[in-house]
């Protein structure tokens, strides 16, 4: 009885904890056996190069929350670059270029919201909708081709600049990944965004208006999108019409393997974290290891298999339980 029940708590600790584990079995092969992956410059370098995609992903873990999809992310986030390029490019002032592209995002968010909740389109057709609708605005404004030209000092700082060392990309995600993390855990507003996931017709029983936080979780989604948009033409210190075309399925691998921290089966900015750096961690490691770049992609949709069943196996346990 007494093995059973030790059985039992290993089991539920290797639940609770299995990805953070694999997240330290990982980095440690790969410190092992990659010359030059444990360095302050190269960890350091990971978070850099994972710093956008957290951004991103952090947006999308909310539409997430209230249980819905999001298809539309990616090519907002490369219309949000687009269009903050062309204005700053175009002489207007960096913050409120800024200011406007989040607008946008927002904006984007909120049609997207009214459009799943007052019209009853489900978000993964509405947002299907949308990111082909966010493509077809960028090639009107782009012809396809990338934006180029002077841009201010302090535009470019938000992807290029260090403080004491730190990118200041880096110091942007931790931002983004605690604020996420206190507005889901600490305020009314997202434990009503959760109720709203976990059970909608419970929520709106108890009184919570779901379609507002419904709507919020996708405009949240678009808004970390359009943030994204802005860093990455900082960062590039161009606009590309697909720049942000490759975080789609990064973000959909961060935020599943988030699915497996801590609770089994719900969606969690420092899960989506946890999971953001395994991605950054395994690209990392396995170029300086020299695989090829589609090795890369087998082993992501392998994790996503992998959390997706874990995910599954779990929540069938709970439920016979």
């Amino acid at each position: 009885m007494k093995e059973r029940a030790m059985n039992s708590r290993f089991q539920q600790l290797l639940t609770k904890y299995g990805t953070i584990l694999a997240l330290v079995i990982v980095t440690l092969m790969f410190s092992l056996f990659v010359p030059g992956f444990v360095n302050s410059r190269n960890l350091l370098n990971i978070l850099r190069q994972v710093a956008l995609l957290a951004v991103i992903a952090e947006g999308f873990t909310m539409c997430l929350i209230v249980d819905e999809l999001d298809l539309s992310f990616a090519n907002v986030a490369s219309l949000a670059s687009v269009i903050a390029g062309a204005l700053i490019l175009g002489g207007m002032h960096p913050f409120l270029a800024i200011v406007i592209v989040l607008a946008v995002g927002a904006g984007i968010g909120l049609l997207n919201g009214l459009l799943v909740t007052k019209v009853g389109i489900p978000s993964l057709i509405t947002t299907l909708a949308m990111g082909i609708i966010s493509v077809g605005f960028i090639y009107m404004f782009t012809d396809g081709l990338s934006l180029y030209g002077a841009m201010p000092a302090g535009f470019l700082f938000l992807g290029r600049g260090s403080i004491a060392g730190i990118p200041f990309l880096v110091i942007i995600m931790f931002a983004v990944v605690l604020l996420a993390h206190v507005l889901v855990n600490k305020f009314k507003v997202g434990k009503y965004m959760q109720a709203t996931g976990a059970n909608v017709r419970a929520a709106r029983l108890a009184g919570i208006n779901t379609d507002f936080y419904k709507i919020l979780g996708l405009v949240l989604s678009s808004a970390g999108a359009a943030l994204t948009g802005i860093l990455l033409t900082s960062r590039l210190g161009t606009a590309n019409p697909e720049g942000a075309t490759g975080f789609m399925m990064d973000s959909f691998a961060s935020a599943l393997m988030g699915m497996t921290v801590l609770s089994i089966g719900r969606a969690k900015p420092l899960g989506t974290l946890v999971g953001v750096l395994m991605i950054g961690v395994i690209s990392n490691g396995m170029t300086l290891a020299g695989a090829p770049y589609y090795m890369q992609d087998i082993t992501k949709g392998v994790i996503i298999l992998l959390s997706v069943t874990i995910t599954s196996l779990q929540s069938k346990r709970q439920a016979d339980a």
